[in-house]
């Protein structure tokens, strides 16, 4: 079996070569280790746009984790791999059940990048999204200039659908956002072995 190829198993992606993504809710506990990762205006602003202020604080990620209580709003999710280590962080919001939600917020720690993990918490994410909310489609925005994001999620099946000019404003910087989709129909049609296919 391709190393790439993926299974549902639980709750966990499983990927042949051993590794495993897993998600549990986003706590206090995990408020350090985010601030951690986001250490300059523009990795904050790469990530969130302008949704929190820098430097990032335990403060603003107390409303963030208390606006989560609300229906519908936001789940918040910490990203464990294999040996239990958190590696990334990812937010499923604006949950419609059976029409749509957005993917947001999606980091891998610094030191675990470049492994193909921000790949398989996308898929996590993704598979969580159709399997437990039963979305018809979940949407996106990503900063235009912000290529590895975007291969990242087209090769998890991702279409860009328009792109949103001067956006935002983040560091004192205009933002373009690509906006892109997932439909359920292109999630389920794909092979079980595609990138961002449904698990076989």
């Amino acid at each position: 079996m391709n190393a790439r190829m993926a299974w549902r198993f639980g709750r966990a992606v499983v990927l042949s070569c051993g590794t495993v993504m897993t998600l549990r809710p986003f706590g206090e506990g995990d408020f350090d280790r985010l601030i951690s990762w986001v250490r300059t205006p523009d990795e904050l602003a790469r990530w969130c746009g302008a949704f929190f202020s820098f430097p990032l604080d335990r403060a603003q990620l107390v409303r963030y984790v208390d606006s989560a209580r609300q229906p519908n709003m936001r789940e918040i999710f910490a990203a464990i791999d294999a040996t239990r280590d958190v590696v990334g962080h990812v937010e499923i919001s604006m949950i419609w059940p059976h029409l749509s939600c957005r993917l947001s917020r999606v980091l891998i720690a610094p030191q675990a990048r470049g492994q193909g993990l921000g790949g398989l918490l996308v898929k996590r994410a993704i598979t969580h999204a159709f399997e437990t909310h039963h979305v018809d489609r979940i949407d996106l925005g990503v900063a235009t200039d912000n290529v590895a994001a975007i291969a990242c999620y087209t090769a998890q099946g991702f279409g860009r659908v328009g792109m949103w000019a001067k956006a935002m404003v983040a560091d004192g910087k205009t933002i373009d956002v690509c906006w892109m989709t997932l439909t359920r129909a292109a999630w389920s049609t794909r092979p079980a072995g595609a990138a961002g296919g449904p698990p076989g």
